[in-house]
């Protein structure tokens, strides 16, 4: 069962691979509940027996939400290198899956965009 770090974000764990549910990503930044998921990751992902992460955004605007573009460079980059996670899935609906994954440009760590949960999922675990 998946545990509500905020009103925005879960977590959960499948196959050693830590699964981050954004509801709404630019609600989320814009509210400040994106911050319990940030920190939430920090902690986890940073732990050594977890090498892949998902990060499943169920609704996202990247057409006119450069901030959240930009958060995502600066804050998610940031959190990938001080975590050393090797993949990062990224699994969203149209473009904004890709928008995201380019967007990350830690030096360390794979990402890459998915539509479909189980296929992120799949590719994590492959860490």
């Amino acid at each position: 069962m998946p545990e509500q770090l905020s009103s925005s974000v879960t977590y959960e764990e499948q196959a050693g691979v830590g699964i981050w549910t954004i509801a709404d990503l630019d609600e989320a930044l814009e509210s400040g509940e994106l911050e319990a998921g940030e920190d939430h990751f920090r902690e986890r992902a940073g732990s050594p027996d977890m090498d892949g992460v998902v990060i499943h955004i169920e609704e996202v605007d990247t057409a006119g939400a450069s901030n959240t573009l930009e958060h995502v460079e600066q804050e998610w980059t940031e959190l990938a290198n001080e975590t050393g996670i090797a993949r990062t899935a990224y699994v969203a609906d149209g473009l904004a899956r890709m928008a995201i994954a380019q967007r990350n440009q830690a030096e360390e760590c794979e990402t890459k965009g998915f539509s479909e949960f189980d296929e992120g999922l799949e590719w994590a675990q492959n860490a």
